[in-house]
């Protein structure tokens, strides 16, 4: 089981890396000219955000309703076989987008595109990235008392099922965190940071 685990341990690694290094050679491949108007590096969202006056409390719903039904799900994964799948795949697109973005904010901006991309994503990420690693953590720790329980490690299932609800619910509520900094925080940041633009 040692072992197992050892290997998914890397296989998340692998996934985070590899796929930050893709977003950086597929920006590269793209050319400059087709991804200087991705997400925040367009000309038209830099100046609009600029002047426009942010409602957190409706930043804060309309993320949470995009970011948490896909929470939701993979939490509900950790109780599948596909659970170690859905946070690498997780892990591995978070990796992929801060690739992308990176190589392509440096393409259009030079050195200070490094900073707007930080500063897009902080301080939520702070929040949101460990919240991905423990669900990984979590579905191996699962997946492992689940075994025990089957081969005769005398775990029972209602211990381990709270265990697990206990967990989720904590991630959850982290993860809520995270969308309240990104709902009333990172816009301050981002603000502040696209008068040097």
């Amino acid at each position: 089981m040692e072992k197992s685990r050892s290997l998914w341990i890397r296989m998340m690694q692998g996934s985070l890396l590899g796929a930050f290094a893709a977003g950086i050679l597929l920006a590269n491949l793209m050319g400059r000219e087709a991804v200087s108007n991705a997400g925040i590096l367009n000309d038209y969202f830099v100046e609009k955000f600029q002047y426009t006056e942010i409602n957190g409390q409706n930043l804060f719903f309309y993320i949470v309703g995009e970011r948490i039904p896909l929470l939701l799900l993979l939490l509900a994964l950790t109780l599948t076989s596909l659970g170690m799948a859905g946070g690498i795949l997780m892990l591995g697109w978070q990796g992929f987008s801060v690739g992308f973005m990176l190589s392509a904010a440096i393409a259009k901006y030079g050195m200070k595109g490094i900073l707007l991309v930080l500063g897009g994503i902080f301080p939520q990420y702070l929040f949101y990235f460990p919240v991905y690693v423990l669900y990984c953590y979590l579905t191996m720790h699962l997946r492992k008392r689940l075994y025990r329980d089957k081969t005769g490690g005398g775990t029972e299932r209602g211990y381990i099922y709270g265990a697990w609800l206990i967990a989720a619910v904590g991630l959850l509520l982290v993860f809520v965190m995270g969308i309240f900094l990104e709902s009333y925080i990172n816009p301050i940041i981002l603000k502040n940071l696209l008068k040097i633009f």
